[in-house]
């Protein structure tokens, strides 16, 4: 009798054990299958860009923002621009396509952050179909806005538009 009743427990213990081993694969399977990884075709504009000069192509002047914290940050097909030594400026989303000597900033949105304000400003994502003071700060003048890839590397970004040229390390 007492044996019987090991070989029960020792075939209980192997079942428990299998049924164990085949929830996990099933369920890391799943999790593997589940999720779309999404790459990013973006070369070397992806990363976190500190804005050092503007050239204005109109009139030859220079502005240097080197002691500025204005960054542009690139991952996937969304660049945040942000200034983070001045509040008044708004946080903006640019939506952009690139060729190989090209970066089109498409659409523009200002970051209203996630809940409305008792200022009733809508909170969120809000499209800026205009240039303006916010866009301008960062070196957009148009919308949507052409710049040509003067230099690319892991080191410095050069864009130029019809107006301004510029200048960013990378940080």
């Amino acid at each position: 009798m007492i044996t019987n009743y090991n070989s029960n427990r020792t075939d209980n213990k192997s079942s428990l054990t299998k049924l164990f081993v085949t929830t996990v694969v099933v369920v890391l399977l799943m999790s593997l299958t589940s999720c779309e990884l999404e790459a990013s075709n973006n070369g070397e504009l992806d990363g976190f860009w500190h804005l050092e000069q503007i050239d204005s192509l109109e009139n030859g002047k220079t502005v240097d923002c080197s002691n500025q914290l204005i960054f542009w940050g690139a991952q996937l097909r969304l660049i945040e621009a942000k200034d983070l030594g001045v509040n008044t400026y708004n946080r903006l989303y640019l939506r952009f396509e690139q060729t190989s000597d090209k970066l089109i900033i498409n659409k523009v949105f200002e970051n209203h952050w996630h809940e409305d304000n008792p200022n009733g400003e809508v909170g969120g994502d809000v499209p800026v179909e205009a240039a303006n003071d916010d866009t301008r700060h960062f070196g957009i003048n148009s919308i949507p806005e052409d710049f040509v890839k003067e230099r690319l590397d892991n080191k410095k970004m050069v864009l130029k538009s019809d107006k301004l040229r510029l200048t960013f390390r990378r940080f």
